[in-house]
């Protein structure tokens, strides 16, 4: 039996999709014997129609939808696998061995789909800041029909690493059309990242904003709209401006499953504040009161049934009442437009709320009993000024932690972000935060900062490409090359200064984090394409690993492959002279040395690993990788089935 080989590619954005598919309608699927005689399954469209029924639109039917130009370019940038990896860099990371934290380097949609098979469904929350589109940002360029690299480069849409990146002029006819692409198939990829009960929050202002809530309704769809947020993100406008002053932004809010979603936290209620039971615009019903339950301030003695209050918002009292010591003390009837229903008043007296009458309007307050997971949701507005959450804090908490003037413009106050993130949160402190355009790295320090203050075990993937700060710039003076060394460097400082102020309680903090960074496969051409290996290098080809990469690009590019978290643990052991590479204690398992004796061998199936890889060096003869199998189907239990799906060769 031949080991399976690694496909070091991307998973197509159709094998999530016939996934999810197939989960509802198994019947649409038929196994298909391809043409390297594997059987696969495939939609039988027939028995989808079938399924569907009348609800399938037909291509000359009217539809609404928003359309651009480019939207199918984009659609196809988003499904369409890549051949890259990511690649560890130890020296630049912060406690690589503990952290559970990720710091990559790259474009983003690249980082997406290479995020896609470890981390499906794991995140509870993105946060991403992109481009406003105010005529001067750089957007990422995705459109390849547009024109070929030759040109890129030519008009400068290429940077250093080959990145391709364009500056958005308002000059450009194709400018909404161009933001609209950027987005769509970074947020229909990111979308797959997003736990069911997960939300994202975008950032953005009034340049984009319409066109951005059309984007978000077709990919999480509309009724999974969550809100939109209006941040209050200066202290003071602009004297110049002669216009409407612009003092805020916004947060669009999705979720991924609205129904598994519990909600965003905005604080706990207040037992001590009281809240009317009446208002005016409800429909009239009546309410029953137990005696000794209503407290009030009227006078003691008898007050008759009647209407009470004003011809705007009147009460009916059905039945006298007697006021003593500032109680009534009978039961009593009343007729209102309330907003409880007697099971909702049963039930409040039950758990030890309280009522009042204060005046002779007959208007009845509570002052409710919570239960312990009650909780307040988001407001619609998050006042910076308040909670020192301004960009005018956010430029002063820059210049502090990084002793420059000016290092990056436009990032995000921490305590605003920090505010969203505790509202996503805080009913699972041990979740996962991405933020795939991260710039300054402001979320990075709001997940370490709210975890100091509620002891949660917050972890971060932070995405960002990197661009070149501008020549002269102040940023470029301070040694910052590029964005992503600018959000390193703070979470480093961040990091730190929130251990010192945390003092004895910070020991199980982690402020660390791995950087990975993308770049181009491990693998030399051959390998994804042997039938265009030329006779005169096949001797010099068989082995494929490119010169330049080491054992560790080899493990983290199968373990982005193989869909295995990369802050899981790592450490190696040697065995028998040769060197394996554990992750996780055996959620895989690798050897890249030549010629793997059976010592080794035995050794990795006695750990009993989820997954093995080795290097097709490992193996002098084909019968020993037959030898391989026989010891892990004799040593682990597995049937030749299992062995195959479970032992993987590079």
């Amino acid at each position: 039996m031949e080991i399976k080989k690694q496909t070091l590619t991307s998973a197509s954005h159709s094998e999530f999709t016939l996934e999810a598919l197939k989960q509802i309608a198994p019947s649409a699927f038929t196994e298909v014997r391809g043409a390297d005689g594997e059987l696969t399954q495939k939609v039988n469209f027939d028995v989808l129609r079938e399924l569907l029924g009348d609800a399938i639109a037909d291509a000359d039917e009217e539809s609404f939808g928003f359309q651009w130009v480019g939207k199918q370019a984009a659609k196809r940038a988003a499904a369409e696998p890549t051949r890259q990896t990511l690649r560890p860099f130890v020296e630049d990371s912060v406690d690589w061995d503990t952290t559970e934290n990720l710091y990559i380097e790259g474009d983003n949609l690249e980082v997406l789909k290479l995020l896609q098979r470890a981390y499906l469904g794991k995140v509870k929350m993105i946060y991403i800041d992109p481009p406003y589109n105010t005529g001067n940002d750089f957007v990422y360029q995705d459109d390849f029909a547009m024109s070929g690299e030759e040109m890129d480069e030519a008009m400068g849409n290429l940077d250093e690493e080959g990145n391709r990146l364009r500056r958005n002029l308002d000059s450009n006819p194709r400018y909404h059309s161009d933001w609209c692409s950027m987005m769509y198939s970074r947020l229909l990829v990111g979308r797959t990242l997003l736990a069911n009960d997960g939300v994202i929050f975008i950032s953005i202002d009034d340049n984009e904003v319409h066109h951005l809530r059309k984007i978000c309704d077709e990919v999480f769809g509309s009724g999974n709209f969550i809100g939109q947020i209006t941040w209050l993100k200066k202290r003071k406008g602009s004297f110049l401006s002669k216009g409407i002053i612009s003092l805020t932004e916004y947060l669009l809010v999705y979720s991924k499953d609205k129904v598994a979603n519990k909600g965003l936290f905005g604080g706990v209620p207040d037992s001590n504040e009281s809240q009317p039971i009446i208002k005016r615009t409800n429909k009239i019903g009546e309410l029953h009161f137990p005696a000794n339950v209503v407290k009030t301030k009227l006078k003691d003695g008898l007050y008759n049934a009647g209407t009470y209050g004003n011809d705007i918002n009147p009460v009916t009292l059905l039945n006298d009442i007697n006021v003593l010591n500032g109680q009534i003390v009978n039961e009593f009837r009343l007729l209102a437009p309330f907003i409880w229903s007697q099971s909702m008043l049963d039930k409040q007296i039950s758990q030890g709320s309280t009522f009042v009458i204060n005046t002779i309007n007959m208007q009845v307050r509570a002052y409710r009993v919570y239960e312990e997971d009650c909780f307040k949701g988001l407001g619609s507005v998050i006042n910076g000024v308040e909670i020192k959450g301004t960009n005018e804090d956010a430029y002063e908490e820059l210049e502090r932690l990084l002793q420059w003037k000016r290092i990056f413009d436009y990032s995000k106050p921490t305590n605003y972000i920090k505010a969203i993130v505790n509202a996503s949160t805080f009913f699972d402190k041990d979740s996962l935060i991405l933020d795939f355009f991260s710039g300054s790295a402001t979320t990075a320090h709001a997940v370490m900062q709210l975890n100091a203050e509620d002891g949660g075990k917050r972890k971060y993937i932070m995405v960002q490409l990197p661009e070149a700060t501008p020549e002269g710039s102040e940023a470029r003076k301070a040694g910052y090359n590029t964005i992503c060394e600018i959000g390193k460097e703070r979470i480093r400082r961040a990091g730190k200064k929130i251990k010192e102020t945390a003092g004895n309680e910070s020991k199980d903090l982690d402020t660390g984090f791995r950087v990975l960074r993308v770049d181009s496969s491990n693998m030399e051409d051959a390998y994804f394409e042997p039938a265009g290996l030329k006779q005169e290098n096949l001797f010099t080809q068989v082995d494929s690993v490119k010169y330049d990469r080491t054992e560790l690009d080899l493990l983290f590019g199968c373990m982005v492959d193989w869909g295995v978290e990369l802050s899981y643990p790592l450490r190696k052991e040697e065995v028998a002279g040769k060197h394996l590479h554990i992750v996780n204690e055996g959620a895989l398992v690798a050897c890249f040395d030549r010629e793997i004796n059976l010592e080794a061998i035995r050794h990795i199936a006695e750990m009993k690993p989820l997954r093995v890889i080795f290097r097709e060096s490992c193996f002098a003869t084909d019968a020993d990788k037959l030898n391989i199998y026989e010891q892990f189907k004799q040593l682990c239990g597995w049937s030749d089935d299992e062995a195959y799906k479970r032992i993987h060769v590079i």
